[in-house]
């Protein structure tokens, strides 16, 4: 079952619970099995086991559920993206309820930066939307996003509500060939704040996102305003020994 290659254990453990996954042998929605039954059937130790589940936690290939153990996850992911820039998978691998309530959509001209970063006209329009994210029902961020209608139209308001990562790679078939992200520290404007549930002038981290297509063109800008008190930045990378 393992062999001798130099590979970590725990890496080797990885791509067999891997496998149980792409296979289908451990449905989607369903628990796996718990740590000690894992321990004792590949007669490994506990941090092999942790560290081989926490990474197909990161990849999205399982989520957990506070104080009811790991499962598989509906959605196989299609790249190595997913965890670090979905809401939704960010939220459910750290055991938390995701939600978006849509506050605004439609077609817009996109303010001037906007433009500059997508690199279009001014008289181009542009689908818009605004939402607020939520964690177990606690608004975490709020998120408002530009996309290029000739790329990405039409786009069905329904999804709004869901994960928008997901409806972009799984339904429309559109995955970002590059993604550059920035954060910023502000603090929170009125309207921002009113919808956060904190005071005016409370600190809020800033992400801006800016999304490529595969042949490098500029098509999805989003910027999210996130509460600095409940909400951190983490992002896990697992890299190669050199």
């Amino acid at each position: 079952m393992f062999d001798n290659s130099g590979v970590p254990l725990y890496l080797q453990l990885y791509k067999i619970l891997k496998e149980k996954v792409k296979s289908g042998e451990w449905p989607e929605n369903e628990a796996i099995p718990p740590e000690k039954d894992l321990m004792e059937q590949f007669d490994v130790g506990r941090e092999t086991v942790r560290r081989a589940v926490i990474r197909l936690v990161n990849e999205g290939y399982l989520y957990r559920r506070r104080g009811k153990g790991t499962f598989v996850c509906r959605q196989r992911p299609q790249d190595g993206m997913e965890q670090l820039v979905s809401f939704t998978s960010e939220m459910v691998a750290r055991g938390y309820k995701p939600g978006a309530i849509v506050l605004e959509h439609g077609t817009c001209s996109a303010p001037e930066v906007v433009r500059n970063e997508l690199r279009i006209s001014d008289d181009t329009l542009l689908f818009y939307f605004k939402r607020l994210r939520t964690a177990d029902e606690l608004p975490v961020a709020v998120e408002t996003s530009y996309l290029l209608l000739d790329v990405i139209a039409p786009v069905e308001p329904e999804k709004l509500s869901g994960s928008f990562y997901q409806y972009l790679v799984y339904e429309k078939g559109l995955r970002p060939g590059r993604i550059v992200q920035e954060i910023r520290s502000a603090l929170a404007d009125e309207e921002t704040a009113s919808l956060l549930g904190i005071k005016k002038g409370h600190p809020v981290l800033q992400l801006f996102r800016l999304m490529y297509t595969t042949d490098g063109r500029p098509f999805f800008y989003m910027i999210f305003q996130y509460r600095g008190d409940v909400y951190s930045i983490k992002t896990n990378m697992d890299l190669p020994n050199c």
